[in-house]
């Protein structure tokens, strides 16, 4: 894949089910609006905590590339 650009584009995703949920969900939304997703890096893990001082959601920041037309 020589010769290739990306562009960056980043989502936060979130789950209660875990961080590998919250990623899963931020690239599938991601895909059902645009085509060509390629890889993704992940930043950031969040962890909403509840009243109880566990955690109730995560969420996760996820920059996605997409190859460039």
């Amino acid at each position: 894949m020589a010769n290739t650009t990306f562009k960056m584009e980043k989502l936060v995703g979130e789950s209660p089910d875990g961080i590998e949920s919250a990623v899963r969900e931020a690239l599938k939304t991601s895909a059902e609006n645009v085509h060509g997703q390629s890889w993704a890096h992940i930043s950031d893990l969040r962890a909403n905590i509840d009243e109880s001082g566990g955690v109730d959601r995560w969420q996760v920041t996820v920059e996605v590339a997409f190859e460039v037309d």
